[in-house]
């Protein structure tokens, strides 16, 4: 059992969680945080005394959902890395489930919503992104006690096209070493055409590497 809060539109209230040990789930949203805490204790006892005057837990909307995850996007990424979640959750997903209980999206409508994006022109890569970006709230969502399992997770992303790697010839590389000579570059250059280290090794290696 726990004390939590949630944000609502109309402001932030208290709601107690508890879950069962047939592994039910019930949520009862309060006011104040006193409130709850004493909702808490009264469940305590009548659990103690076999007593199970329970509420069932309520659905959070997927605007809702989006609200809060986007507040823990902002807190725990990047600027950059929270713009683009930012925009794909309000371009894309949330137009498409918006008004939707969060606990009510099923398989079937992530796959409408592939195929979609899909006839709107978005590539596969695109769309596996924002897929990631929907389980990835929905994962918190579990976490946050708003939800039991993961719709995504099921859903299998789209297969995208590789395309094939370019590999510059002598001429190319003999120009590229050229026009960058005097850059900050050049040593990476020279040695990721020397060791055809990848550009995730090339930032890891430091001078006093040997």
């Amino acid at each position: 059992m726990s004390v939590y809060r949630r944000k609502f539109k109309n402001g932030v209230k208290w709601c107690v969680y508890l879950v069962l040990p047939d592994g039910s789930k019930f949520r009862k949203v309060v006011g104040t945080k006193k409130e709850a805490e004493k909702v808490e204790q009264k469940l305590r006892s009548e659990m103690v005394a076999g007593r199970w005057d329970l509420w069932e837990s309520e659905d959070i909307l997927f605007g809702e959902l989006v609200d809060e995850y986007l507040e823990y996007v902002v807190a725990n990424n990047a600027a950059t890395t929270s713009r683009i979640k930012r925009y794909r959750m309000h371009a894309h997903l949330l137009p498409y489930f918006g008004g939707q209980s969060a606990n009510r999206i099923t398989h079937q409508m992530i796959d409408s919503y592939k195929t979609m994006r899909i006839k709107e022109g978005a590539s596969p890569k695109t769309v596996n992104r924002e897929l990631a970006n929907l389980s990835h709230m929905f994962t918190m969502a579990i976490r946050w006690a708003y939800m039991d399992k993961n719709p995504v997770s099921s859903v299998a992303r789209m297969k995208s096209p590789q395309k094939p790697r370019r590999l510059l010839d002598q001429e190319e590389i003999k120009s590229l070493l050229e026009a960058t000579r005097w850059s900050h570059k050049f040593p990476l250059i020279v040695t990721a055409h020397i060791t055809g280290m990848r550009r995730g090794e090339l930032r890891n290696r430091k001078w006093t590497d040997s």
